[in-house]
């Protein structure tokens, strides 16, 4: 239970980076977290906003990570602490990183970018774009991060309940 708590909040801190991205820094957005190409380019013609916009929208980025790493960190400190089985180490990561990953190709990439395209609702300049109708633009990429956060869970679970 703990877990799905967990990734609860991994959940909700990434919604909130999104809505960052999209609404606060959507040029950094846009460039740095997934958008296809050619809405990274409409993006990038979007006039800059003020300096202290762009420093409140990196303050809540580095929030949102530090939340998110924070976390982990409890996740891992739990395991240790409870002295969880391997396998119960490896579901727990399983469940964090896999989870989070299914979030963001469902609520992410499918619902809001290509289903319902909030981004045009807040930038009009990108209605159009070939992107909001393709949900396989990043398809290479979230496989491999599937693969990577399934050993990165394998390994911290060995970690964490064999060695320590």
């Amino acid at each position: 239970m703990k877990t799905l708590g967990m990734l609860t909040i991994i959940c909700l801190t990434a919604s909130i980076m999104m809505v960052n991205f999209i609404l606060i820094i959507p040029k950094f957005g846009s460039k740095h977290f997934g958008a296809p190409d050619d809405i990274k380019a409409m993006m990038s013609k979007l006039p800059d906003k003020p300096i202290w916009v762009n420093i409140f929208g990196g303050l809540i980025m580095i929030l949102g990570l530090l939340t998110i790493a924070a976390v982990l960190v409890w996740a891992i400190v739990d395991t240790v602490k409870f002295s969880l089985t391997f396998q119960q180490a490896f579901v727990r990561f399983l469940i964090l990183f896999e989870g989070y990953k299914l979030f963001d190709i469902i609520f992410f990439d499918y619902l809001m970018l290509t289903k319902l395209k909030l981004p045009t609702k807040v930038y009009p300049e990108t209605v159009g774009a070939k992107g909001y109708d393709n949900f396989g633009f990043n398809g290479k990429s979230q496989i491999a991060k599937i693969i990577i956060f399934f050993f990165v869970s394998l390994i911290l679970a060995y970690l964490l309940t064999v060695l320590v």
